[in-house]
């Protein structure tokens, strides 16, 4: 049956009424913190300071915390080098599923390098891991989450950067599509655990060859600073009661709090770091550090965010590099930037319908093979197969 339009028209005067309001809460919101951004611009060891005492006080604090540039000044686009190189690297999945005739799971990563300057063309390759049989299931029964099998594509993708780290003319620039730092659920298991140690330990050995790297998150929704700037309104007795899920600026994204500052292209905003429980685990030349950039073109600005470790962020070159190199790739793509070597990397990591299909089969052939009892497709899923006219698998 199609999506019934009447009883959707009876309801958007409502819909529409609510964000309306919704929309002038949040723009008196956005007002407050502004004029806080403006007030605390060079008071960075206040901030610092709140921030510190909050993490006593609060549990699982998480925010921004300013290092030492005014939180008002935007830092224009320096020039690029002649050469130099980028590697990006995206990764896909199928995830397990029980309504398949067999569980399994595959990480998908491509990989793109290009030297940028040298005339040569882009290498582009593609990594594909078909997780143990014994990794598909959790010793206390069922089958391992979409989250940390999202986590685990997160650690492959940088583990294929780091072995093409010896390999690359320098300066280097390595990038993946999301945040830096690890935001999968749950933290709190041996695995999560297992996967960070890991993950880390790939960040520490990018450091020791000086292969920059980056994260980029395109349309950002995350609110930092403003969660950084509610806490300096904030007594200790009020931060004993602090609930971070019932906030006083929520809502307000800190792409609208930089937009009005980042107007030209290539424009950044200061640098933060991140503090929080996990962060604090990356030790200070990993930890997650951010700042936003303008990757649009004149007329219409673009913001991105964009996190890097620690040792990255102390270095104004590196940073400025960076910037440089994030605000010409995004250019490469026009009116709907984004970076031209992420979307190549996501292209090559794509896994097909057919392909998720050629693999199941592939899997199964081997079992019958070796005389191993294979389950029988759901019915549920049989019915969408012959229903549903996909041509991505959607894992």
């Amino acid at each position: 049956m199609p999506v019934n339009l009447l009883d959707i028209q009876r309801k958007l005067n409502d819909f529409s009424a609510q964000a309306q309001a919704r929309k002038a809460k949040i723009a008196s919101r956005q007002q407050e913190i502004t004029d806080l951004i403006e007030g605390y611009a060079d008071r960075l060891d206040e901030l610092r300071a709140r921030v510190n005492r909050a993490a006593e006080i609060v549990p699982n604090l998480r925010c921004a915390v300013p290092v030492d540039e005014p939180l008002d000044r935007a830092f224009a686009l320096p020039s690029l080098p002649e050469v130099f190189t980028i590697i990006a690297a995206d990764g896909s999945q199928i995830n397990p599923s029980r309504h398949a005739r067999v569980e399994f799971c595959v990480i998908n990563v491509g990989v793109v390098k290009m030297v940028r300057g040298s005339g040569l063309a882009p290498e582009i390759s593609t990594q594909s891991q078909l997780l143990d049989y014994d990794a598909v299931f959790l010793p206390g029964g069922g089958m391992i989450s979409e989250g940390m099998v999202a986590l685990k594509r997160d650690l492959r993708e940088r583990e294929a950067l780091a072995e093409l780290a010896g390999e690359v003319q320098p300066p280097a620039i390595s990038m993946t599509d999301g945040p830096l730092e690890l935001y999968h659920e749950p933290q709190e298991t041996a695995e999560f655990t297992r996967t960070l140690d890991r993950y880390l330990e790939v960040l520490a050995q990018l450091k020791n060859r000086g292969l920059m790297t980056l994260g980029y998150v395109d349309k950002p929704g995350s609110d930092l600073i403003g969660r950084m700037l509610e806490l300096v309104q904030m007594s200790d007795e009020d931060l004993g009661a602090y609930h971070q899920r019932r906030r006083r600026f929520a809502g307000v994204s800190d792409i609208q709090l930089v937009a009005n500052l980042l107007k030209n292209p290539g424009d950044r905003s200061a640098l933060f770091a991140i503090y929080s429980q996990t962060a604090l685990r990356f030790g200070r030349d990993l930890l997650p550090h951010f700042f936003y950039l303008n990757v649009g073109i004149s007329g219409k600005p673009h913001l991105a965010r964009v996190e890097v470790p620690g040792w990255v962020a102390a270095d104004p070159d590196a940073v400025g590099l960076i910037q440089a190199v994030l605000t010409e790739q995004a250019g490469i793509l026009g009116t709907r930037p984004y970076p031209y070597v992420l979307h190549r990397a996501h292209e090559v990591a794509v896994v097909t319908l057919p392909e998720h299909q050629h693999v199941e089969e592939m899997i199964v052939a081997e079992f019958e093979r070796r005389g191993i009892p294979l389950d029988e497709k759901s019915y549920k899923q049989y019915h969408k197969d012959l229903s549903t006219e996909k041509t991505r698998y959607q894992g």
